[in-house]
């Protein structure tokens, strides 16, 4: 079962829950600068990080039927879709970049999701799939969606990507601080995620994967689907927007941290 759509909203509202979305897009954004002149989509609840990427020249956000979807951007044409788990209203290589955050880990068949994004990503496209770590401590608190579904340890996931035609080449992770919302816990949130990249990196909230395609996939594996129209739908007053170059607006959610600074993202042949 998915986490509904305002479970997420309402976290990603909480300080909590911005200090946790700047910190992983932060990331993000190391890895795919600003996206400019590529078509950008996610899978999951995207929206509020494709909001880090107005130079992008096409944003799609899509929502699993099970989870609900709210409109976005709000101040501009809808650009956010309910979508079936695995037949997407995309046609083939049309993107080139793929995110996916709270998507992964509640996937009833993971393999067949894989597949999917292996249909819609460019022959250089680049997917990031960002998912609960099982040695942090976010996976094991359930007051964050991340402690929704399966989480996942780096092998588990880098077979996964073997077996969907997937190859890992940068790895990198997010959300070293306690997930508590305490006013000084926050505050001190910037030095608490500086202190864990280096002193425990493999004990983060989030383990991050940058992908690419690997090889042609045999006969059978994908199939063309003919595009389907995206329909808007009308999202609840008061949903969190986005404004450039990145910062979430938010009138009653006090800012009570500073961005972390970034880390750098481990390529495969310095993790081994």
């Amino acid at each position: 079962m998915r986490t509904d759509i305002l479970d997420l909203h309402q976290f990603y509202a909480s300080a909590l829950g911005a200090a946790a979305q700047d910190f992983i897009a932060e990331r993000v954004r190391e890895a795919w600068g600003g996206a400019e002149r590529q078509s950008l989509a996610g899978f999951g609840y995207a929206m509020p990080y494709l909001g880090f990427f107005p130079e992008a020249t096409r944003r799609l956000a899509l929502a699993p039927g099970g989870q609900g979807v709210m409109q976005w951007p709000l101040n501009d044409k809808n650009a956010a879709s309910l979508v079936d788990e695995y037949h997407w209203p995309l046609p083939d290589a049309s993107i080139d970049r793929f995110l996916v955050v709270h998507g992964l880990e509640e996937s009833a068949d993971p393999r067949r999701m894989m597949r999917e994004i292996w249909r819609v990503l460019t022959d250089d496209g680049k997917v990031i799939i960002i998912v609960a770590h099982r040695r942090g401590l976010w996976s094991m608190i359930d007051t964050t969606p991340f402690a929704a579904g399966r989480p996942y340890l780096k092998q588990r996931l880098n077979t996964l990507l073997g077996e969907t035609l997937f190859r890992a080449v940068a790895w990198s992770g997010a959300l070293y601080f306690p997930p508590f919302g305490g006013r000084l816990l926050l505050r001190a949130a910037r030095t608490w995620e500086r202190a864990g990249a280096r002193a425990w990196p493999g004990f983060g909230g989030v383990l991050m994967v940058e992908a690419t395609k690997d090889m042609m996939a045999p006969a059978g594996l994908v199939r063309q689907r003919a595009p389907q129209a995206i329909r808007p739908l009308a999202a609840p007053s008061g949903a969190a927007t986005v404004s450039p170059p990145g910062r979430v607006v938010r009138s009653e959610t006090e800012r009570l941290y500073e961005p972390c600074p970034k880390t750098k993202w481990q390529s495969k042949k310095d993790a081994s």
